[in-house]
C-alpha cells in the first residue's frame, strides 16, 4: 500500500513536471532526480521503522527482564522489614514456635542419652539427633533474611554430609570395632544390592566377605561425602554471591557430581546397616538410617522440587514481597513441620533401655 502511494506521488511530479518543460533532457534528468528523492525517502522510512520496531523490542525485553528481576529478586534486609505482610508476620511466628518445639523435643532425646548411652555411643548419638534442630534454625533463618536463603540450603545440606560419617561411626561402635565385627561375623558374605544400587544393578552384584581392606574402601565411600560435597557447595556459595549469572550457567554441571556422592555414601550405609542389622537387630538400626535418609530427601530433593514446581503458580506481589520471597516462606515452613515429625521418630529410634541392659549385663558376667 505504501509503495502504490509513492508511485502516485512519483507519477503526479513527473506529470507536472512534464506539463511544464518543454526541454526533454531536463525533463528526464528531473523524472531521474525526483525517482531518486522519491526512493531516497522510501528508504529512511524503512530504515526509520526498522529502528523503532528494535527499540520497541529492547523496551519491551527490558520490561521483561526488570518484572523478572523485581519477582525473583531477594530484597534488601530494611526492605524486607519496611513492607513486612501479615502473611510473613504470620509465618515467622508459625516458625518461631515449630523450632522451639523441635529444640524442645532435642533437648529431651538429648537428656535421655546422656542418661542411658555409654561415652563411646554418646557422643554419635548426639551429633546425629542434633541434625534436626539445626536445620529447624536454618529454615527459620532464612524466613528472617532471604538473602542468606543459599547459605541456609548449604547448611541443610552439610547435615547430611555430617550425619552419614556419623552414622557410620555409630554403626561399628555397637560391635566396638570393625576389627571386632570381622571377628564376630566369621567370615560371613554380605550382599551388596542394597538401595539404592539395587535399582539399576539389580542381583549382578556378588555376594562379599567383609575383609579389613573392603570395610575400609567402605569408610572411604562414607567420608568422601563432606569433602567432595563440602567443596562444591563452597564453590558454588561463592559463585552465587559473587556473580549470579556465572552461577546459572554452571550450576547444572555440578549436580551429577553431588547425585553421584550421595549415592555411594547412602550405598555404603545401606550395606554397613544390613551387615550390623545381623548382630543388633534390636537397635532400629533401619529406622535411624531412615531418618537420616529423610535429611537429604526433605532438605535437598523436595527443596529443590518445589523451588521449580511453585514458579508455576503467582505467589506475592511486586518487589521486595515478590514472589520468591512467599515461594521460600512456603518452602521453609513445610520443612519445619517435617523437622519436628522427623525428631520425633528420632526420639523414637534412639531410645536405647536395649543397649543399657546388654551393657549391664556384660558388666556383671565380667
Amino acid at each position: 500500500m505504501k509503495l502504490a502511494v509513492l508511485l502516485l506521488i512519483c507519477l503526479a511530479r513527473a506529470r507536472r513536471v512534464i506539463e511544464s518543460e518543454e526541454n526533454p533532457t531536463r525533463i528526464l534528468d528531473k523524472l531521474k532526480s525526483i525517482i531518486e528523492t522519491n526512493m531516497s525517502a522510501r528508504d529512511d522510512f524503512e530504515q526509520l521503522r526498522e529502528q523503532q520496531q528494535q527499540q520497541q523490542f529492547e523496551l519491551e525485553l527490558e520490561l521483561k527482564r526488570n518484572h523478572s528481576l523485581s519477582m525473583h529478586s531477594h530484597p534488601k534486609l530494611y526492605e524486607y522489614y519496611t513492607h513486612m505482610t501479615a502473611f510473613l508476620s504470620l509465618a515467622i511466628f508459625i516458625a518461631t514456635l515449630l523450632t522451639i518445639l523441635n529444640i524442645c523435643i532435642y533437648l529431651t532425646t538429648l537428656t535421655r542419652l546422656r542418661r542411658h548411652l555409654n561415652k563411646p555411643l554418646r557422643t554419635p548419638s548426639i551429633i546425629l539427633i542434633s541434625l534436626y534442630p539445626i536445620i529447624s534454625l536454618a529454615a527459620l533463618l532464612t524466613i528472617l533474611l532471604p538473602y542468606a536463603w543459599f547459605m541456609c540450603h548449604t547448611l541443610m545440606h552439610a547435615m547430611f554430609m555430617i550425619g552419614g560419617p556419623a552414622f557410620r561411626t555409630l554403626l561399628f561402635r555397637y560391635v566396638d570395632s570393625e576389627q571386632n565385627f570381622i571377628k564376630l561375623t566369621s567370615s560371613e558374605p554380605v550382599a551388596l544390592n542394597t538401595p539404592p544400587c539395587c535399582c539399576c544393578c539389580g542381583g549382578c552384584l556378588p555376594l562379599v566377605v567383609p575383609t579389613k581392606a573392603k570395610l575400609c574402601i567402605s569408610r572411604y565411600m562414607v567420608w568422601q561425602m563432606p569433602f567432595w560435597q563440602g567443596s562444591i557447595m563452597l564453590v558454588m556459595n561463592i559463585l552465587y554471591y559473587r556473580d549470579r549469572e556465572l552461577y546459572s550457567q554452571v550450576m547444572l554441571f555440578f549436580i551429577p557430581f553431588i547425585v553421584v556422592s550421595i549415592v555411594l555414601g547412602v550405598w555404603s550405609l545401606q550395606i554397613t546397616v544390613r551387615m550390623i542389622s545381623k548382630l543388633h537387630g534390636d537397635y532400629q538400626l533401619r529406622k535411624k538410617m531412615f531418618c537420616l535418609q529423610l535429611v537429604v530427601l526433605l532438605c535437598k530433593l523436595q527443596y529443590l522440587i518445589l523451588y521449580e514446581q511453585l514458579n508455576n503458580f503467582k505467589l506475592g506481589g511486586e518487589y521486595p514481597i515478590n514472589h520468591t520471597i512467599h515461594k521460600q516462606t512456603i518452602i521453609n515452613i513445610l520443612i519445619l513441620v517435617e523437622m519436628v515429625l522427623v525428631s520425633m521418630m528420632t526420639q523414637s529410634a534412639y531410645r536405647t533401655p536395649i543397649q543399657v541392659q546388654i551393657d549391664e549385663l556384660n558388666v556383671h558376667s565380667s
